[in-house]
């Protein structure tokens, strides 16, 4: 009888061990054929994953913080830079605005100066604010740390803030719109 509940007793510690343990899955890249960009402007053009990925690119390293003071990265980083993007569909005016958007109705606007990078606060990987700040790249990103962006990532395509020369920043989070399905020139 002892031994008979003595097995029955391990063997629920191994299934109960068994089902809290979980084999990390690899994360697969959104780099489907069916992922697309809108671009909308003087002129309108959809670009596919592959269309973004072979336009200029920009590398550098950046991170975000979100607003309850959690650090994401720093993170290796490649993508196009909104300037980039804006200029093929006829430029951003002094006036008008970008406007980033997700399907789950997240949008970003930035000026036409924050494109560039601009007017954007930015900290060391510690949180500390850098005064005055190195120029920073608004991207759209569809690498991170040498591979495609997962879509737990925010990919296909992400936004991203980075340093082309290499030193880590970190910038406010509310800025890395996951998902970026559609941007505007307005």
């Amino acid at each position: 009888m002892r031994r008979s509940l003595l097995l029955l007793w391990v063997t629920a510690v191994a299934l109960f061990v068994a089902g809290c343990t979980t084999v990390p899955q690899p994360q697969t890249p959104s780099t489907t054929p069916n992922a697309m960009l809108v671009l909308n402007g003087t002129t309108n053009i959809t670009l596919s994953y592959q269309d973004v990925v072979s336009l200029p690119s920009v590398s550098g390293v950046g991170g975000a913080v979100s607003t309850t003071g959690i650090r994401y990265g720093p993170f290796k980083i490649k993508g196009v830079s909104l300037r980039t993007l804006a200029d093929k569909v006829g430029g951003i005016g002094p006036n008008q605005t970008l406007h980033v958007h997700a399907p789950d109705g997240y949008m970003w606007v930035l000026g036409a100066d924050q494109i560039d990078g601009a007017g954007m606060i930015v900290f060391t990987p510690e949180l500390k604010e850098i005064d005055p700040p190195p120029r920073v790249v608004p991207v759209l990103m569809y690498e991170q740390n040498g591979t495609a962006l997962s879509e737990e990532q925010g990919g296909p395509f992400r936004i991203a803030v980075l340093n082309e020369e290499g030193t880590p920043v970190i910038t406010e989070g509310a800025g890395w719109v996951k998902w970026v399905d559609r941007i505007e020139v307005r």
